[in-house]
């Protein structure tokens, strides 16, 4: 019979080598750079559970979401969710969706009912293919913006604040900023979008916006290039695949930012990603045995990271001309599909929503 010290030892073993592999899970996570697929879970508030393979469990901040995973929120609950890098899903209390796709390349979410925002964040040009899908509407977002999805089980509404979304598989069903559309049955009427559709949720959305680009602020410049230069050439391919950045991990706020490849980047929200990887690098015209350079692109703005040399990173405000934006995914061609007719105007077809700003 084994004495109790023994027994006692035996178990700290088992405890310190289970929170070690932990740990170990941890911190394999929370490396400065993840893979090049969407569904990592960035923010969990409250009461969230996933369903995998018919068993639910609780959701968490360091879980990464795989397609066919079912996501369900409580009352007075919230989860944000890594979609292509600078692009957010947040999805509001009382929702549920599945990521149905979580390839770069056709990223595709369903959202089951509930409420849900999406920050799409990339250069006025930059052609993103980011697919929503309800029970009524199907809308694939082009364009960085701020979209918002009511789904419940007679009606979806889609509220574009900012951007570009084409709907229902058609290429000239074009909804513009300023515009919202409601989809009933099997047609969609679009109106203007009223400045008081706004609520908690809307203003949650806002302020994580807001903190993740704080978060890319205060990026150690010298630890993010002396990771980054231990990438061999699978690494850089393996990164590039998503042709606008990098999912970085911020030690300061325990949660992924956005990298950009090119100056110039921002939130949809107004707030500057400061800190910008240099794509020259990427590409292979910089001399691998050094560091490659962060740089501010913030006016007058001051980093809380680390600085140092050329052979550490630098970090300043100075302002280079902005390189061309790489060419995009292309958005899948769909078949021209006219749209229903509108009641109210004697029966013309409703196809294109011009921007209320233009």
């Amino acid at each position: 019979m084994r004495s109790p010290s023994v027994v006692l030892s035996i178990c700290a073993a088992v405890v310190l080598g289970l929170g070690l592999a932990s740990l170990g899970a941890a911190q394999d996570r929370e490396k400065y750079v993840i893979s090049a697929k969407a569904g990592g879970v960035n923010s969990v508030d409250g009461h969230v559970t996933v369903t995998r393979a018919g068993k639910s469990q609780m959701l968490t901040a360091q879980d990464n979401l795989s397609a066919g995973d079912l996501v369900t929120t409580g009352a007075a609950s919230q989860v944000e969710v890594l979609l292509n890098p600078g692009s957010y899903l947040r999805v509001g209390e009382n929702s549920a969706f599945e990521l149905a796709d979580n390839s770069l390349e056709n990223i595709r979410v369903w959202l089951t009912k509930g409420s849900a925002i999406v920050e799409a964040t990339g250069l006025d040009n930059t052609e993103l293919h980011i697919n929503i899908v309800t029970e009524r509407a199907r809308i694939l977002i082009v364009r960085r913006g701020v979209y918002r999805i009511n789904a419940a089980a007679d009606a979806t509404e889609l509220l574009v604040r900012k951007g570009r979304a084409l709907i229902n598989d058609s290429s000239t069903n074009i909804i513009k900023s300023g515009n919202e559309v409601v989809f009933r049955g099997g047609s969609f009427v679009a109106t203007k979008l009223g400045k008081k559709q706004q609520d908690q949720f809307d203003d949650w959305s806002k302020t994580r916006a807001n903190t993740l680009a704080k978060a890319n602020e205060r990026l150690s410049a010298r630890g993010l290039n002396s990771y980054l230069s231990t990438f061999n050439s699978f690494d850089w391919a393996f990164s590039a695949r998503n042709p606008y950045g990098l999912w970085t991990f911020s030690p300061f706020l325990r949660c992924f930012t956005f990298l950009p490849f090119y100056y110039g980047w921002s939130s949809p929200y107004g707030h500057n990603y400061g800190l910008y990887f240099d794509e020259y690098w990427l590409r292979g015209g910089g001399d691998f045995g050094r560091q490659p350079v962060y740089v501010n692109n913030q006016p007058g703005g001051s980093v809380g990271g680390s600085s140092g040399g050329p052979s550490g990173g630098s970090i300043g405000n100075s302002r280079p001309p902005a390189p061309p934006a790489p060419s995009a995914p292309p958005v899948s061609p769909m078949p021209s599909q006219a749209g229903p007719r509108d009641p109210d105007s004697g029966g013309r077809s409703i196809n294109r929503i011009k921007d209320p700003i233009n």
